[in-house]
C-alpha cells in the first residue's frame, strides 16, 4: 500500500506539472492572440479610414495622376496619425491600388484594378511589421507581421443635367450688348467657315483668342471686319467695316465706293449705285444694296436708266451653314425689320458689313432650323458646354448621366447612360434657341424627374439633378412646385445661375427645397467661363464614399 500510494502521488505530481505547463502555454497564447487580434482590429480601422479618405479625393484634381497623388497624400497623413500596437501603421504608395468597380444584380460591388478617365475606387493596404510577441518567442515565433486591406469607392449616382437653350444663351455674342460686356462677335464670324472652337474655348478681347489670326469668311464683297468692338469706345458710325447705305439717301461710304471701283464698275455707275434717288421704284434700294455688298452679281445694261431690276441680278450662292433664309432677308433686317440691334442702337440702321451680318444670324436666324451655329462659340452657351464636358470628366465610371434641355419647352435629350460622354457630345451639337426661344425651367426639370424615376434609374442610388439657367421662368409649370416634387422623390437639385438677368431667388429656392445648393457665375465671358468649369467640378465632387471591401 505504501509503495503504491507513493507512486500515485508521484504520477499526480507529474500530471500537475504537465498541466501547469500547458495552462501557462495556453495563457501565453491567449495573451498573444488577444494582442494580435486587437492589433489586427486597429490595422483594419486604419485601412478603412485611409481608403475612405483616399476615395473622397479621387476626382479632386484636374487629372487622374494629380488626383491619385492627392489621394495618397491624404491617406498617408491619416495613416501616420493612426497607431497599431502603439506604433505607427505602415503604408507606401504602392499600397494604394486605384481602379473602378462594378455592381452586380444584387447590388454587391466588386473592385476592379483598372479604370478609364478618372479612378472611382481605391484599395489600401496597411501593415505593422515585426510585431514582437509576448510569449511566442518561447515557441519559436518571436515576432509577426500583420496587414489589413480595405477598398472604398465613390458612391454611384444617377444624374440628369438640365440646360437652358433659350435665345438669351447667345447674348454675350450679340452686338446689342456690346456696351455691357466684351462680346465675341468677331469669333462667331471667324468660326462660320471653321474651325469649331477648341474644347474648352477660351474667350477674350478681339485678336486675343484662338481666332486672332483667322481671317474668317468673305461675305459677298464684305471682307473687312473693321474696328474692334470695345465696350467703352466703339462707334459704329466711324467703323470702316460697316458701309452706310441708307434708303432714299445717298451713301458717302468710302469703303463701298472703293469696293465697287475695285470690282470694275465705272465711276458714273458707282455714283448711281450709291445714290438713293430712285429708291422709291420697285426693289431699287434692296437690289442696289445687294450689288454694292456683293450679295448679288449684276452686269450693267448698255441702256441702264439707273434702276437695278429684279431680273437683272443673280444672288450669289448661299453658305453651307444656312438652312432656311435668303440674302434679301439680311438687307430687310438692316432696314429695321424686327431688328433688336437697331431698336437698342439706332446708329446701326442701314449699316452693312461683317459685324451686322453676323449679328443678323444671331438675332434673326439663330434657330437651328435656320442657321447651323453649333460650331460657333456663342456665349454663354459655349461656356456651359465646356463646363458640362468638365463635369463628365470628373464623374465616376459607375455614375449614369442623362440630359434634358429647355427653351419654351422641356426636351428629353439623352436617357440615363454609362456613356456619359454622349451627354457632352450632344450638347456640343446644340445652340442657343436650338428648339425654341423662351425659358421653361420647370418643364426641363420635369423631364429630369421623369428620367430619374424611370425604369432606367437604379434603386438605392443617389439621384442628382443639375439645373442651369441665365433667365427667369416664363413658360410652363411653376419651377418651385416642380422642385417640391423632386424633393418628394428624393432628388437633390443643384442650380447653376449665370449672368446678371438670372432669377437667383428662384434658383436658390429650387436648390434649397431639395437640400441642394445654388452656384452663381457672373462677369464677362472670360470671367464666368472658368467659374462655370469650377462650379461643375465642385458639383461633380459632391458625393458619398462607401466601403466596398
Amino acid at each position: 500500500m505504501h509503495a503504491s500510494g507513493t507512486r500515485r502521488r508521484g504520477a499526480v505530481a507529474v500530471l500537475v506539472a504537465l498541466a501547469g505547463t500547458l495552462i501557462i502555454a495556453f495563457a501565453a497564447l491567449a495573451i498573444d492572440y488577444s494582442y494580435l487580434t486587437s492589433t489586427d482590429s486597429e490595422l483594419q480601422r486604419s485601412a478603412d479610414a485611409a481608403a475612405l479618405a483616399a476615395a473622397s479625393l479621387l476626382i479632386s484634381r484636374n487629372t487622374a495622376d494629380e488626383s491619385m497623388v492627392h489621394a495618397f497624400s491624404e491617406a498617408a497623413a491619416l495613416t501616420l496619425r493612426n497607431r497599431a500596437a502603439q506604433e505607427n501603421v505602415e503604408m507606401e504608395f504602392d499600397d494604394l491600388v486605384f481602379g473602378s468597380y462594378s455592381i452586380d444584380a444584387s447590388g454587391r460591388p466588386t473592385f476592379i484594378e483598372n479604370f478609364a478617365g478618372m479612378p472611382s475606387a481605391v484599395r489600401v493596404n496597411v501593415r505593422r511589421s515585426n510585431l514582437p510577441l509576448f510569449f511566442g518567442g518561447g515557441l519559436g515565433h518571436g515576432e509577426k507581421t500583420l496587414g489589413a486591406s480595405a477598398a472604398a469607392a465613390l458612391a454611384p449616382r444617377d444624374i440628369v443635367v438640365v440646360i437652358d437653350l433659350s435665345g438669351s444663351m447667345k447674348y454675350d455674342s450679340d452686338l446689342r450688348f456690346y456696351h455691357q460686356t466684351q462680346v465675341n462677335a468677331r469669333d462667331i464670324w471667324a468660326s462660320l467657315d471653321g474651325p469649331a472652337p477648341s474644347r474648352p474655348y477660351v474667350p477674350g478681347p478681339e485678336h486675343a483668342t484662338e481666332y486672332a489670326d483667322d481671317l474668317g469668311p468673305v461675305i459677298g464683297a464684305m471682307a473687312e471686319w473693321g474696328t474692334p468692338v470695345n465696350p467703352t469706345d466703339y462707334d459704329p458710325t466711324t467703323d470702316p467695316g460697316l458701309w452706310h447705305l441708307p434708303r432714299g439717301a445717298d451713301s458717302t461710304s468710302t469703303g463701298a465706293r472703293s469696293s465697287l471701283l475695285t470690282r470694275g464698275f465705272a465711276p458714273a455707275v458707282v455714283d448711281q449705285l450709291l445714290s438713293g434717288a430712285n429708291d422709291g421704284v420697285g426693289d431699287q434700294w434692296r437690289n442696289r444694296v445687294a450689288v454694292i455688298t456683293g450679295l448679288a452679281n449684276w452686269s450693267v445694261p448698255a441702256n441702264w436708266d439707273g434702276i437695278v431690276r429684279n431680273g437683272d441680278i443673280e444672288w450669289i450662292a448661299l453658305p453651307p451653314y444656312r438652312k432656311n433664309w435668303q440674302w434679301r432677308d439680311y438687307i430687310s433686317w438692316a432696314d429695321g425689320s424686327g431688328n433688336k440691334l437697331i431698336n437698342t442702337h439706332p446708329q446701326f440702321k442701314h449699316r452693312f458689313g461683317l459685324k451686322t451680318y453676323t449679328d443678323w444670324l444671331l438675332d434673326a436666324k439663330d434657330h437651328s432650323s435656320k442657321t447651323m451655329l453649333t460650331h460657333t462659340p456663342e456665349e454663354p452657351v459655349t461656356a456651359i458646354k465646356d463646363a458640362v464636358q468638365e463635369f463628365v470628366r470628373v464623374t465616376g465610371d459607375v455614375d449614369l448621366m442623362g440630359l434634358a434641355t429647355f427653351g419654351s419647352t422641356g426636351r428629353h435629350e439623352i436617357s440615363l447612360t454609362s456613356n456619359r460622354q454622349v451627354v457632352a457630345d450632344t450638347l456640343y451639337n446644340r445652340q442657343a434657341n436650338h428648339w425654341d426661344n423662351s425659358t421653361n425651367i420647370g418643364g426641363g426639370m420635369q423631364i429630369a424627374i421623369n428620367e430619374l424615376t424611370s425604369e432606367r434609374a437604379r434603386q438605392g442610388v443617389r439621384k442628382i439633378m443639375v439645373v442651369m439657367s441665365d433667365g427667369s421662368n416664363k413658360r410652363g409649370p411653376d419651377a418651385r412646385a416642380v422642385a417640391a416634387d423632386a424633393a418628394e422623390e428624393g432628388i437633390t437639385v443643384y442650380t447653376v445661375s449665370v449672368g446678371y438677368t438670372v432669377d437667383r431667388d428662384l434658383m436658390q429656392d429650387i436648390a434649397e427645397a431639395t437640400g441642394g445648393r445654388e452656384f452663381y457665375a457672373f462677369g464677362d465671358p472670360d470671367e464666368y467661363t472658368e467659374q462655370l468649369r469650377e462650379i461643375f467640378r465642385q458639383i461633380g465632387g459632391i458625393r458619398d464614399v462607401w466601403l466596398i471591401e
